[in-house]
């Protein structure tokens, strides 16, 4: 008869290599970070590595005992459908308004993640205005030495129909100061 183990939560953070701490701030940043939103997008995976092949990206600059960035990642239809829930009316296409309800949207995740990260090595003093990317065409590389937490959280909400667009990623990337 073949035995199993049960591996605790630890063990497999620790096997995938992803800090506690950071997975623990971008989940509870993300999730209280869209409160305003009415949006409570459950995480269905965690990486230390970034891939993302969304359009559009909010990245905002985090300074302080660690340094790097947190980023966004979504499809233009998950993008609409959050940013039109923080506006209060639906969105069916991307013009300047809902970019900048989105650019709010990374300030307000950004600034919980921030206060979530208070009094640990990570700790985070500054966040910066938020910029946006679009277009699938980018990549973004960091040298070593960066501990980077990547999660991908379900957008309830959007259609079954549009399964790849019901998720996007919100990712912390830090490179503690020396």
């Amino acid at each position: 008869m073949p035995t199993t183990s049960t591996t605790s939560h630890d063990s497999v953070l620790s096997t995938l290599d992803i800090d506690a701490r950071l997975l623990a701030a971008v989940i509870s940043g993300t999730v209280e970070g869209l409160a305003m939103t009415g949006i409570v997008p459950p995480p269905v995976g965690a990486s230390r590595l970034v891939s993302t092949t969304r359009p559009i990206a909010v990245v905002v600059g985090m300074v302080g005992k660690s340094n790097g960035s947190l980023t966004l990642s979504f499809d233009e239809r998950t993008m609409l459908h959050i940013a039109g829930a923080l506006m209060g009316e639906p969105q069916t296409m991307v013009n300047e308004e809902n970019l900048d309800a989105i650019g709010e949207i990374g300030n307000m995740v950004a600034g919980r993640v921030k206060e979530s990260l208070v009094g640990c090595e990570f700790e985070i003093t500054n966040i910066s205005v938020p910029s946006i990317i679009m277009g699938a065409n980018y990549a973004f590389y960091f040298t070593r030495g960066f501990n980077t937490c990547s999660v991908e959280f379900e957008v309830p909400g959007i259609a079954q129909a549009y399964m790849r667009d019901r998720f996007f990623n919100a990712t912390i990337s830090l490179l503690k100061s020396r």
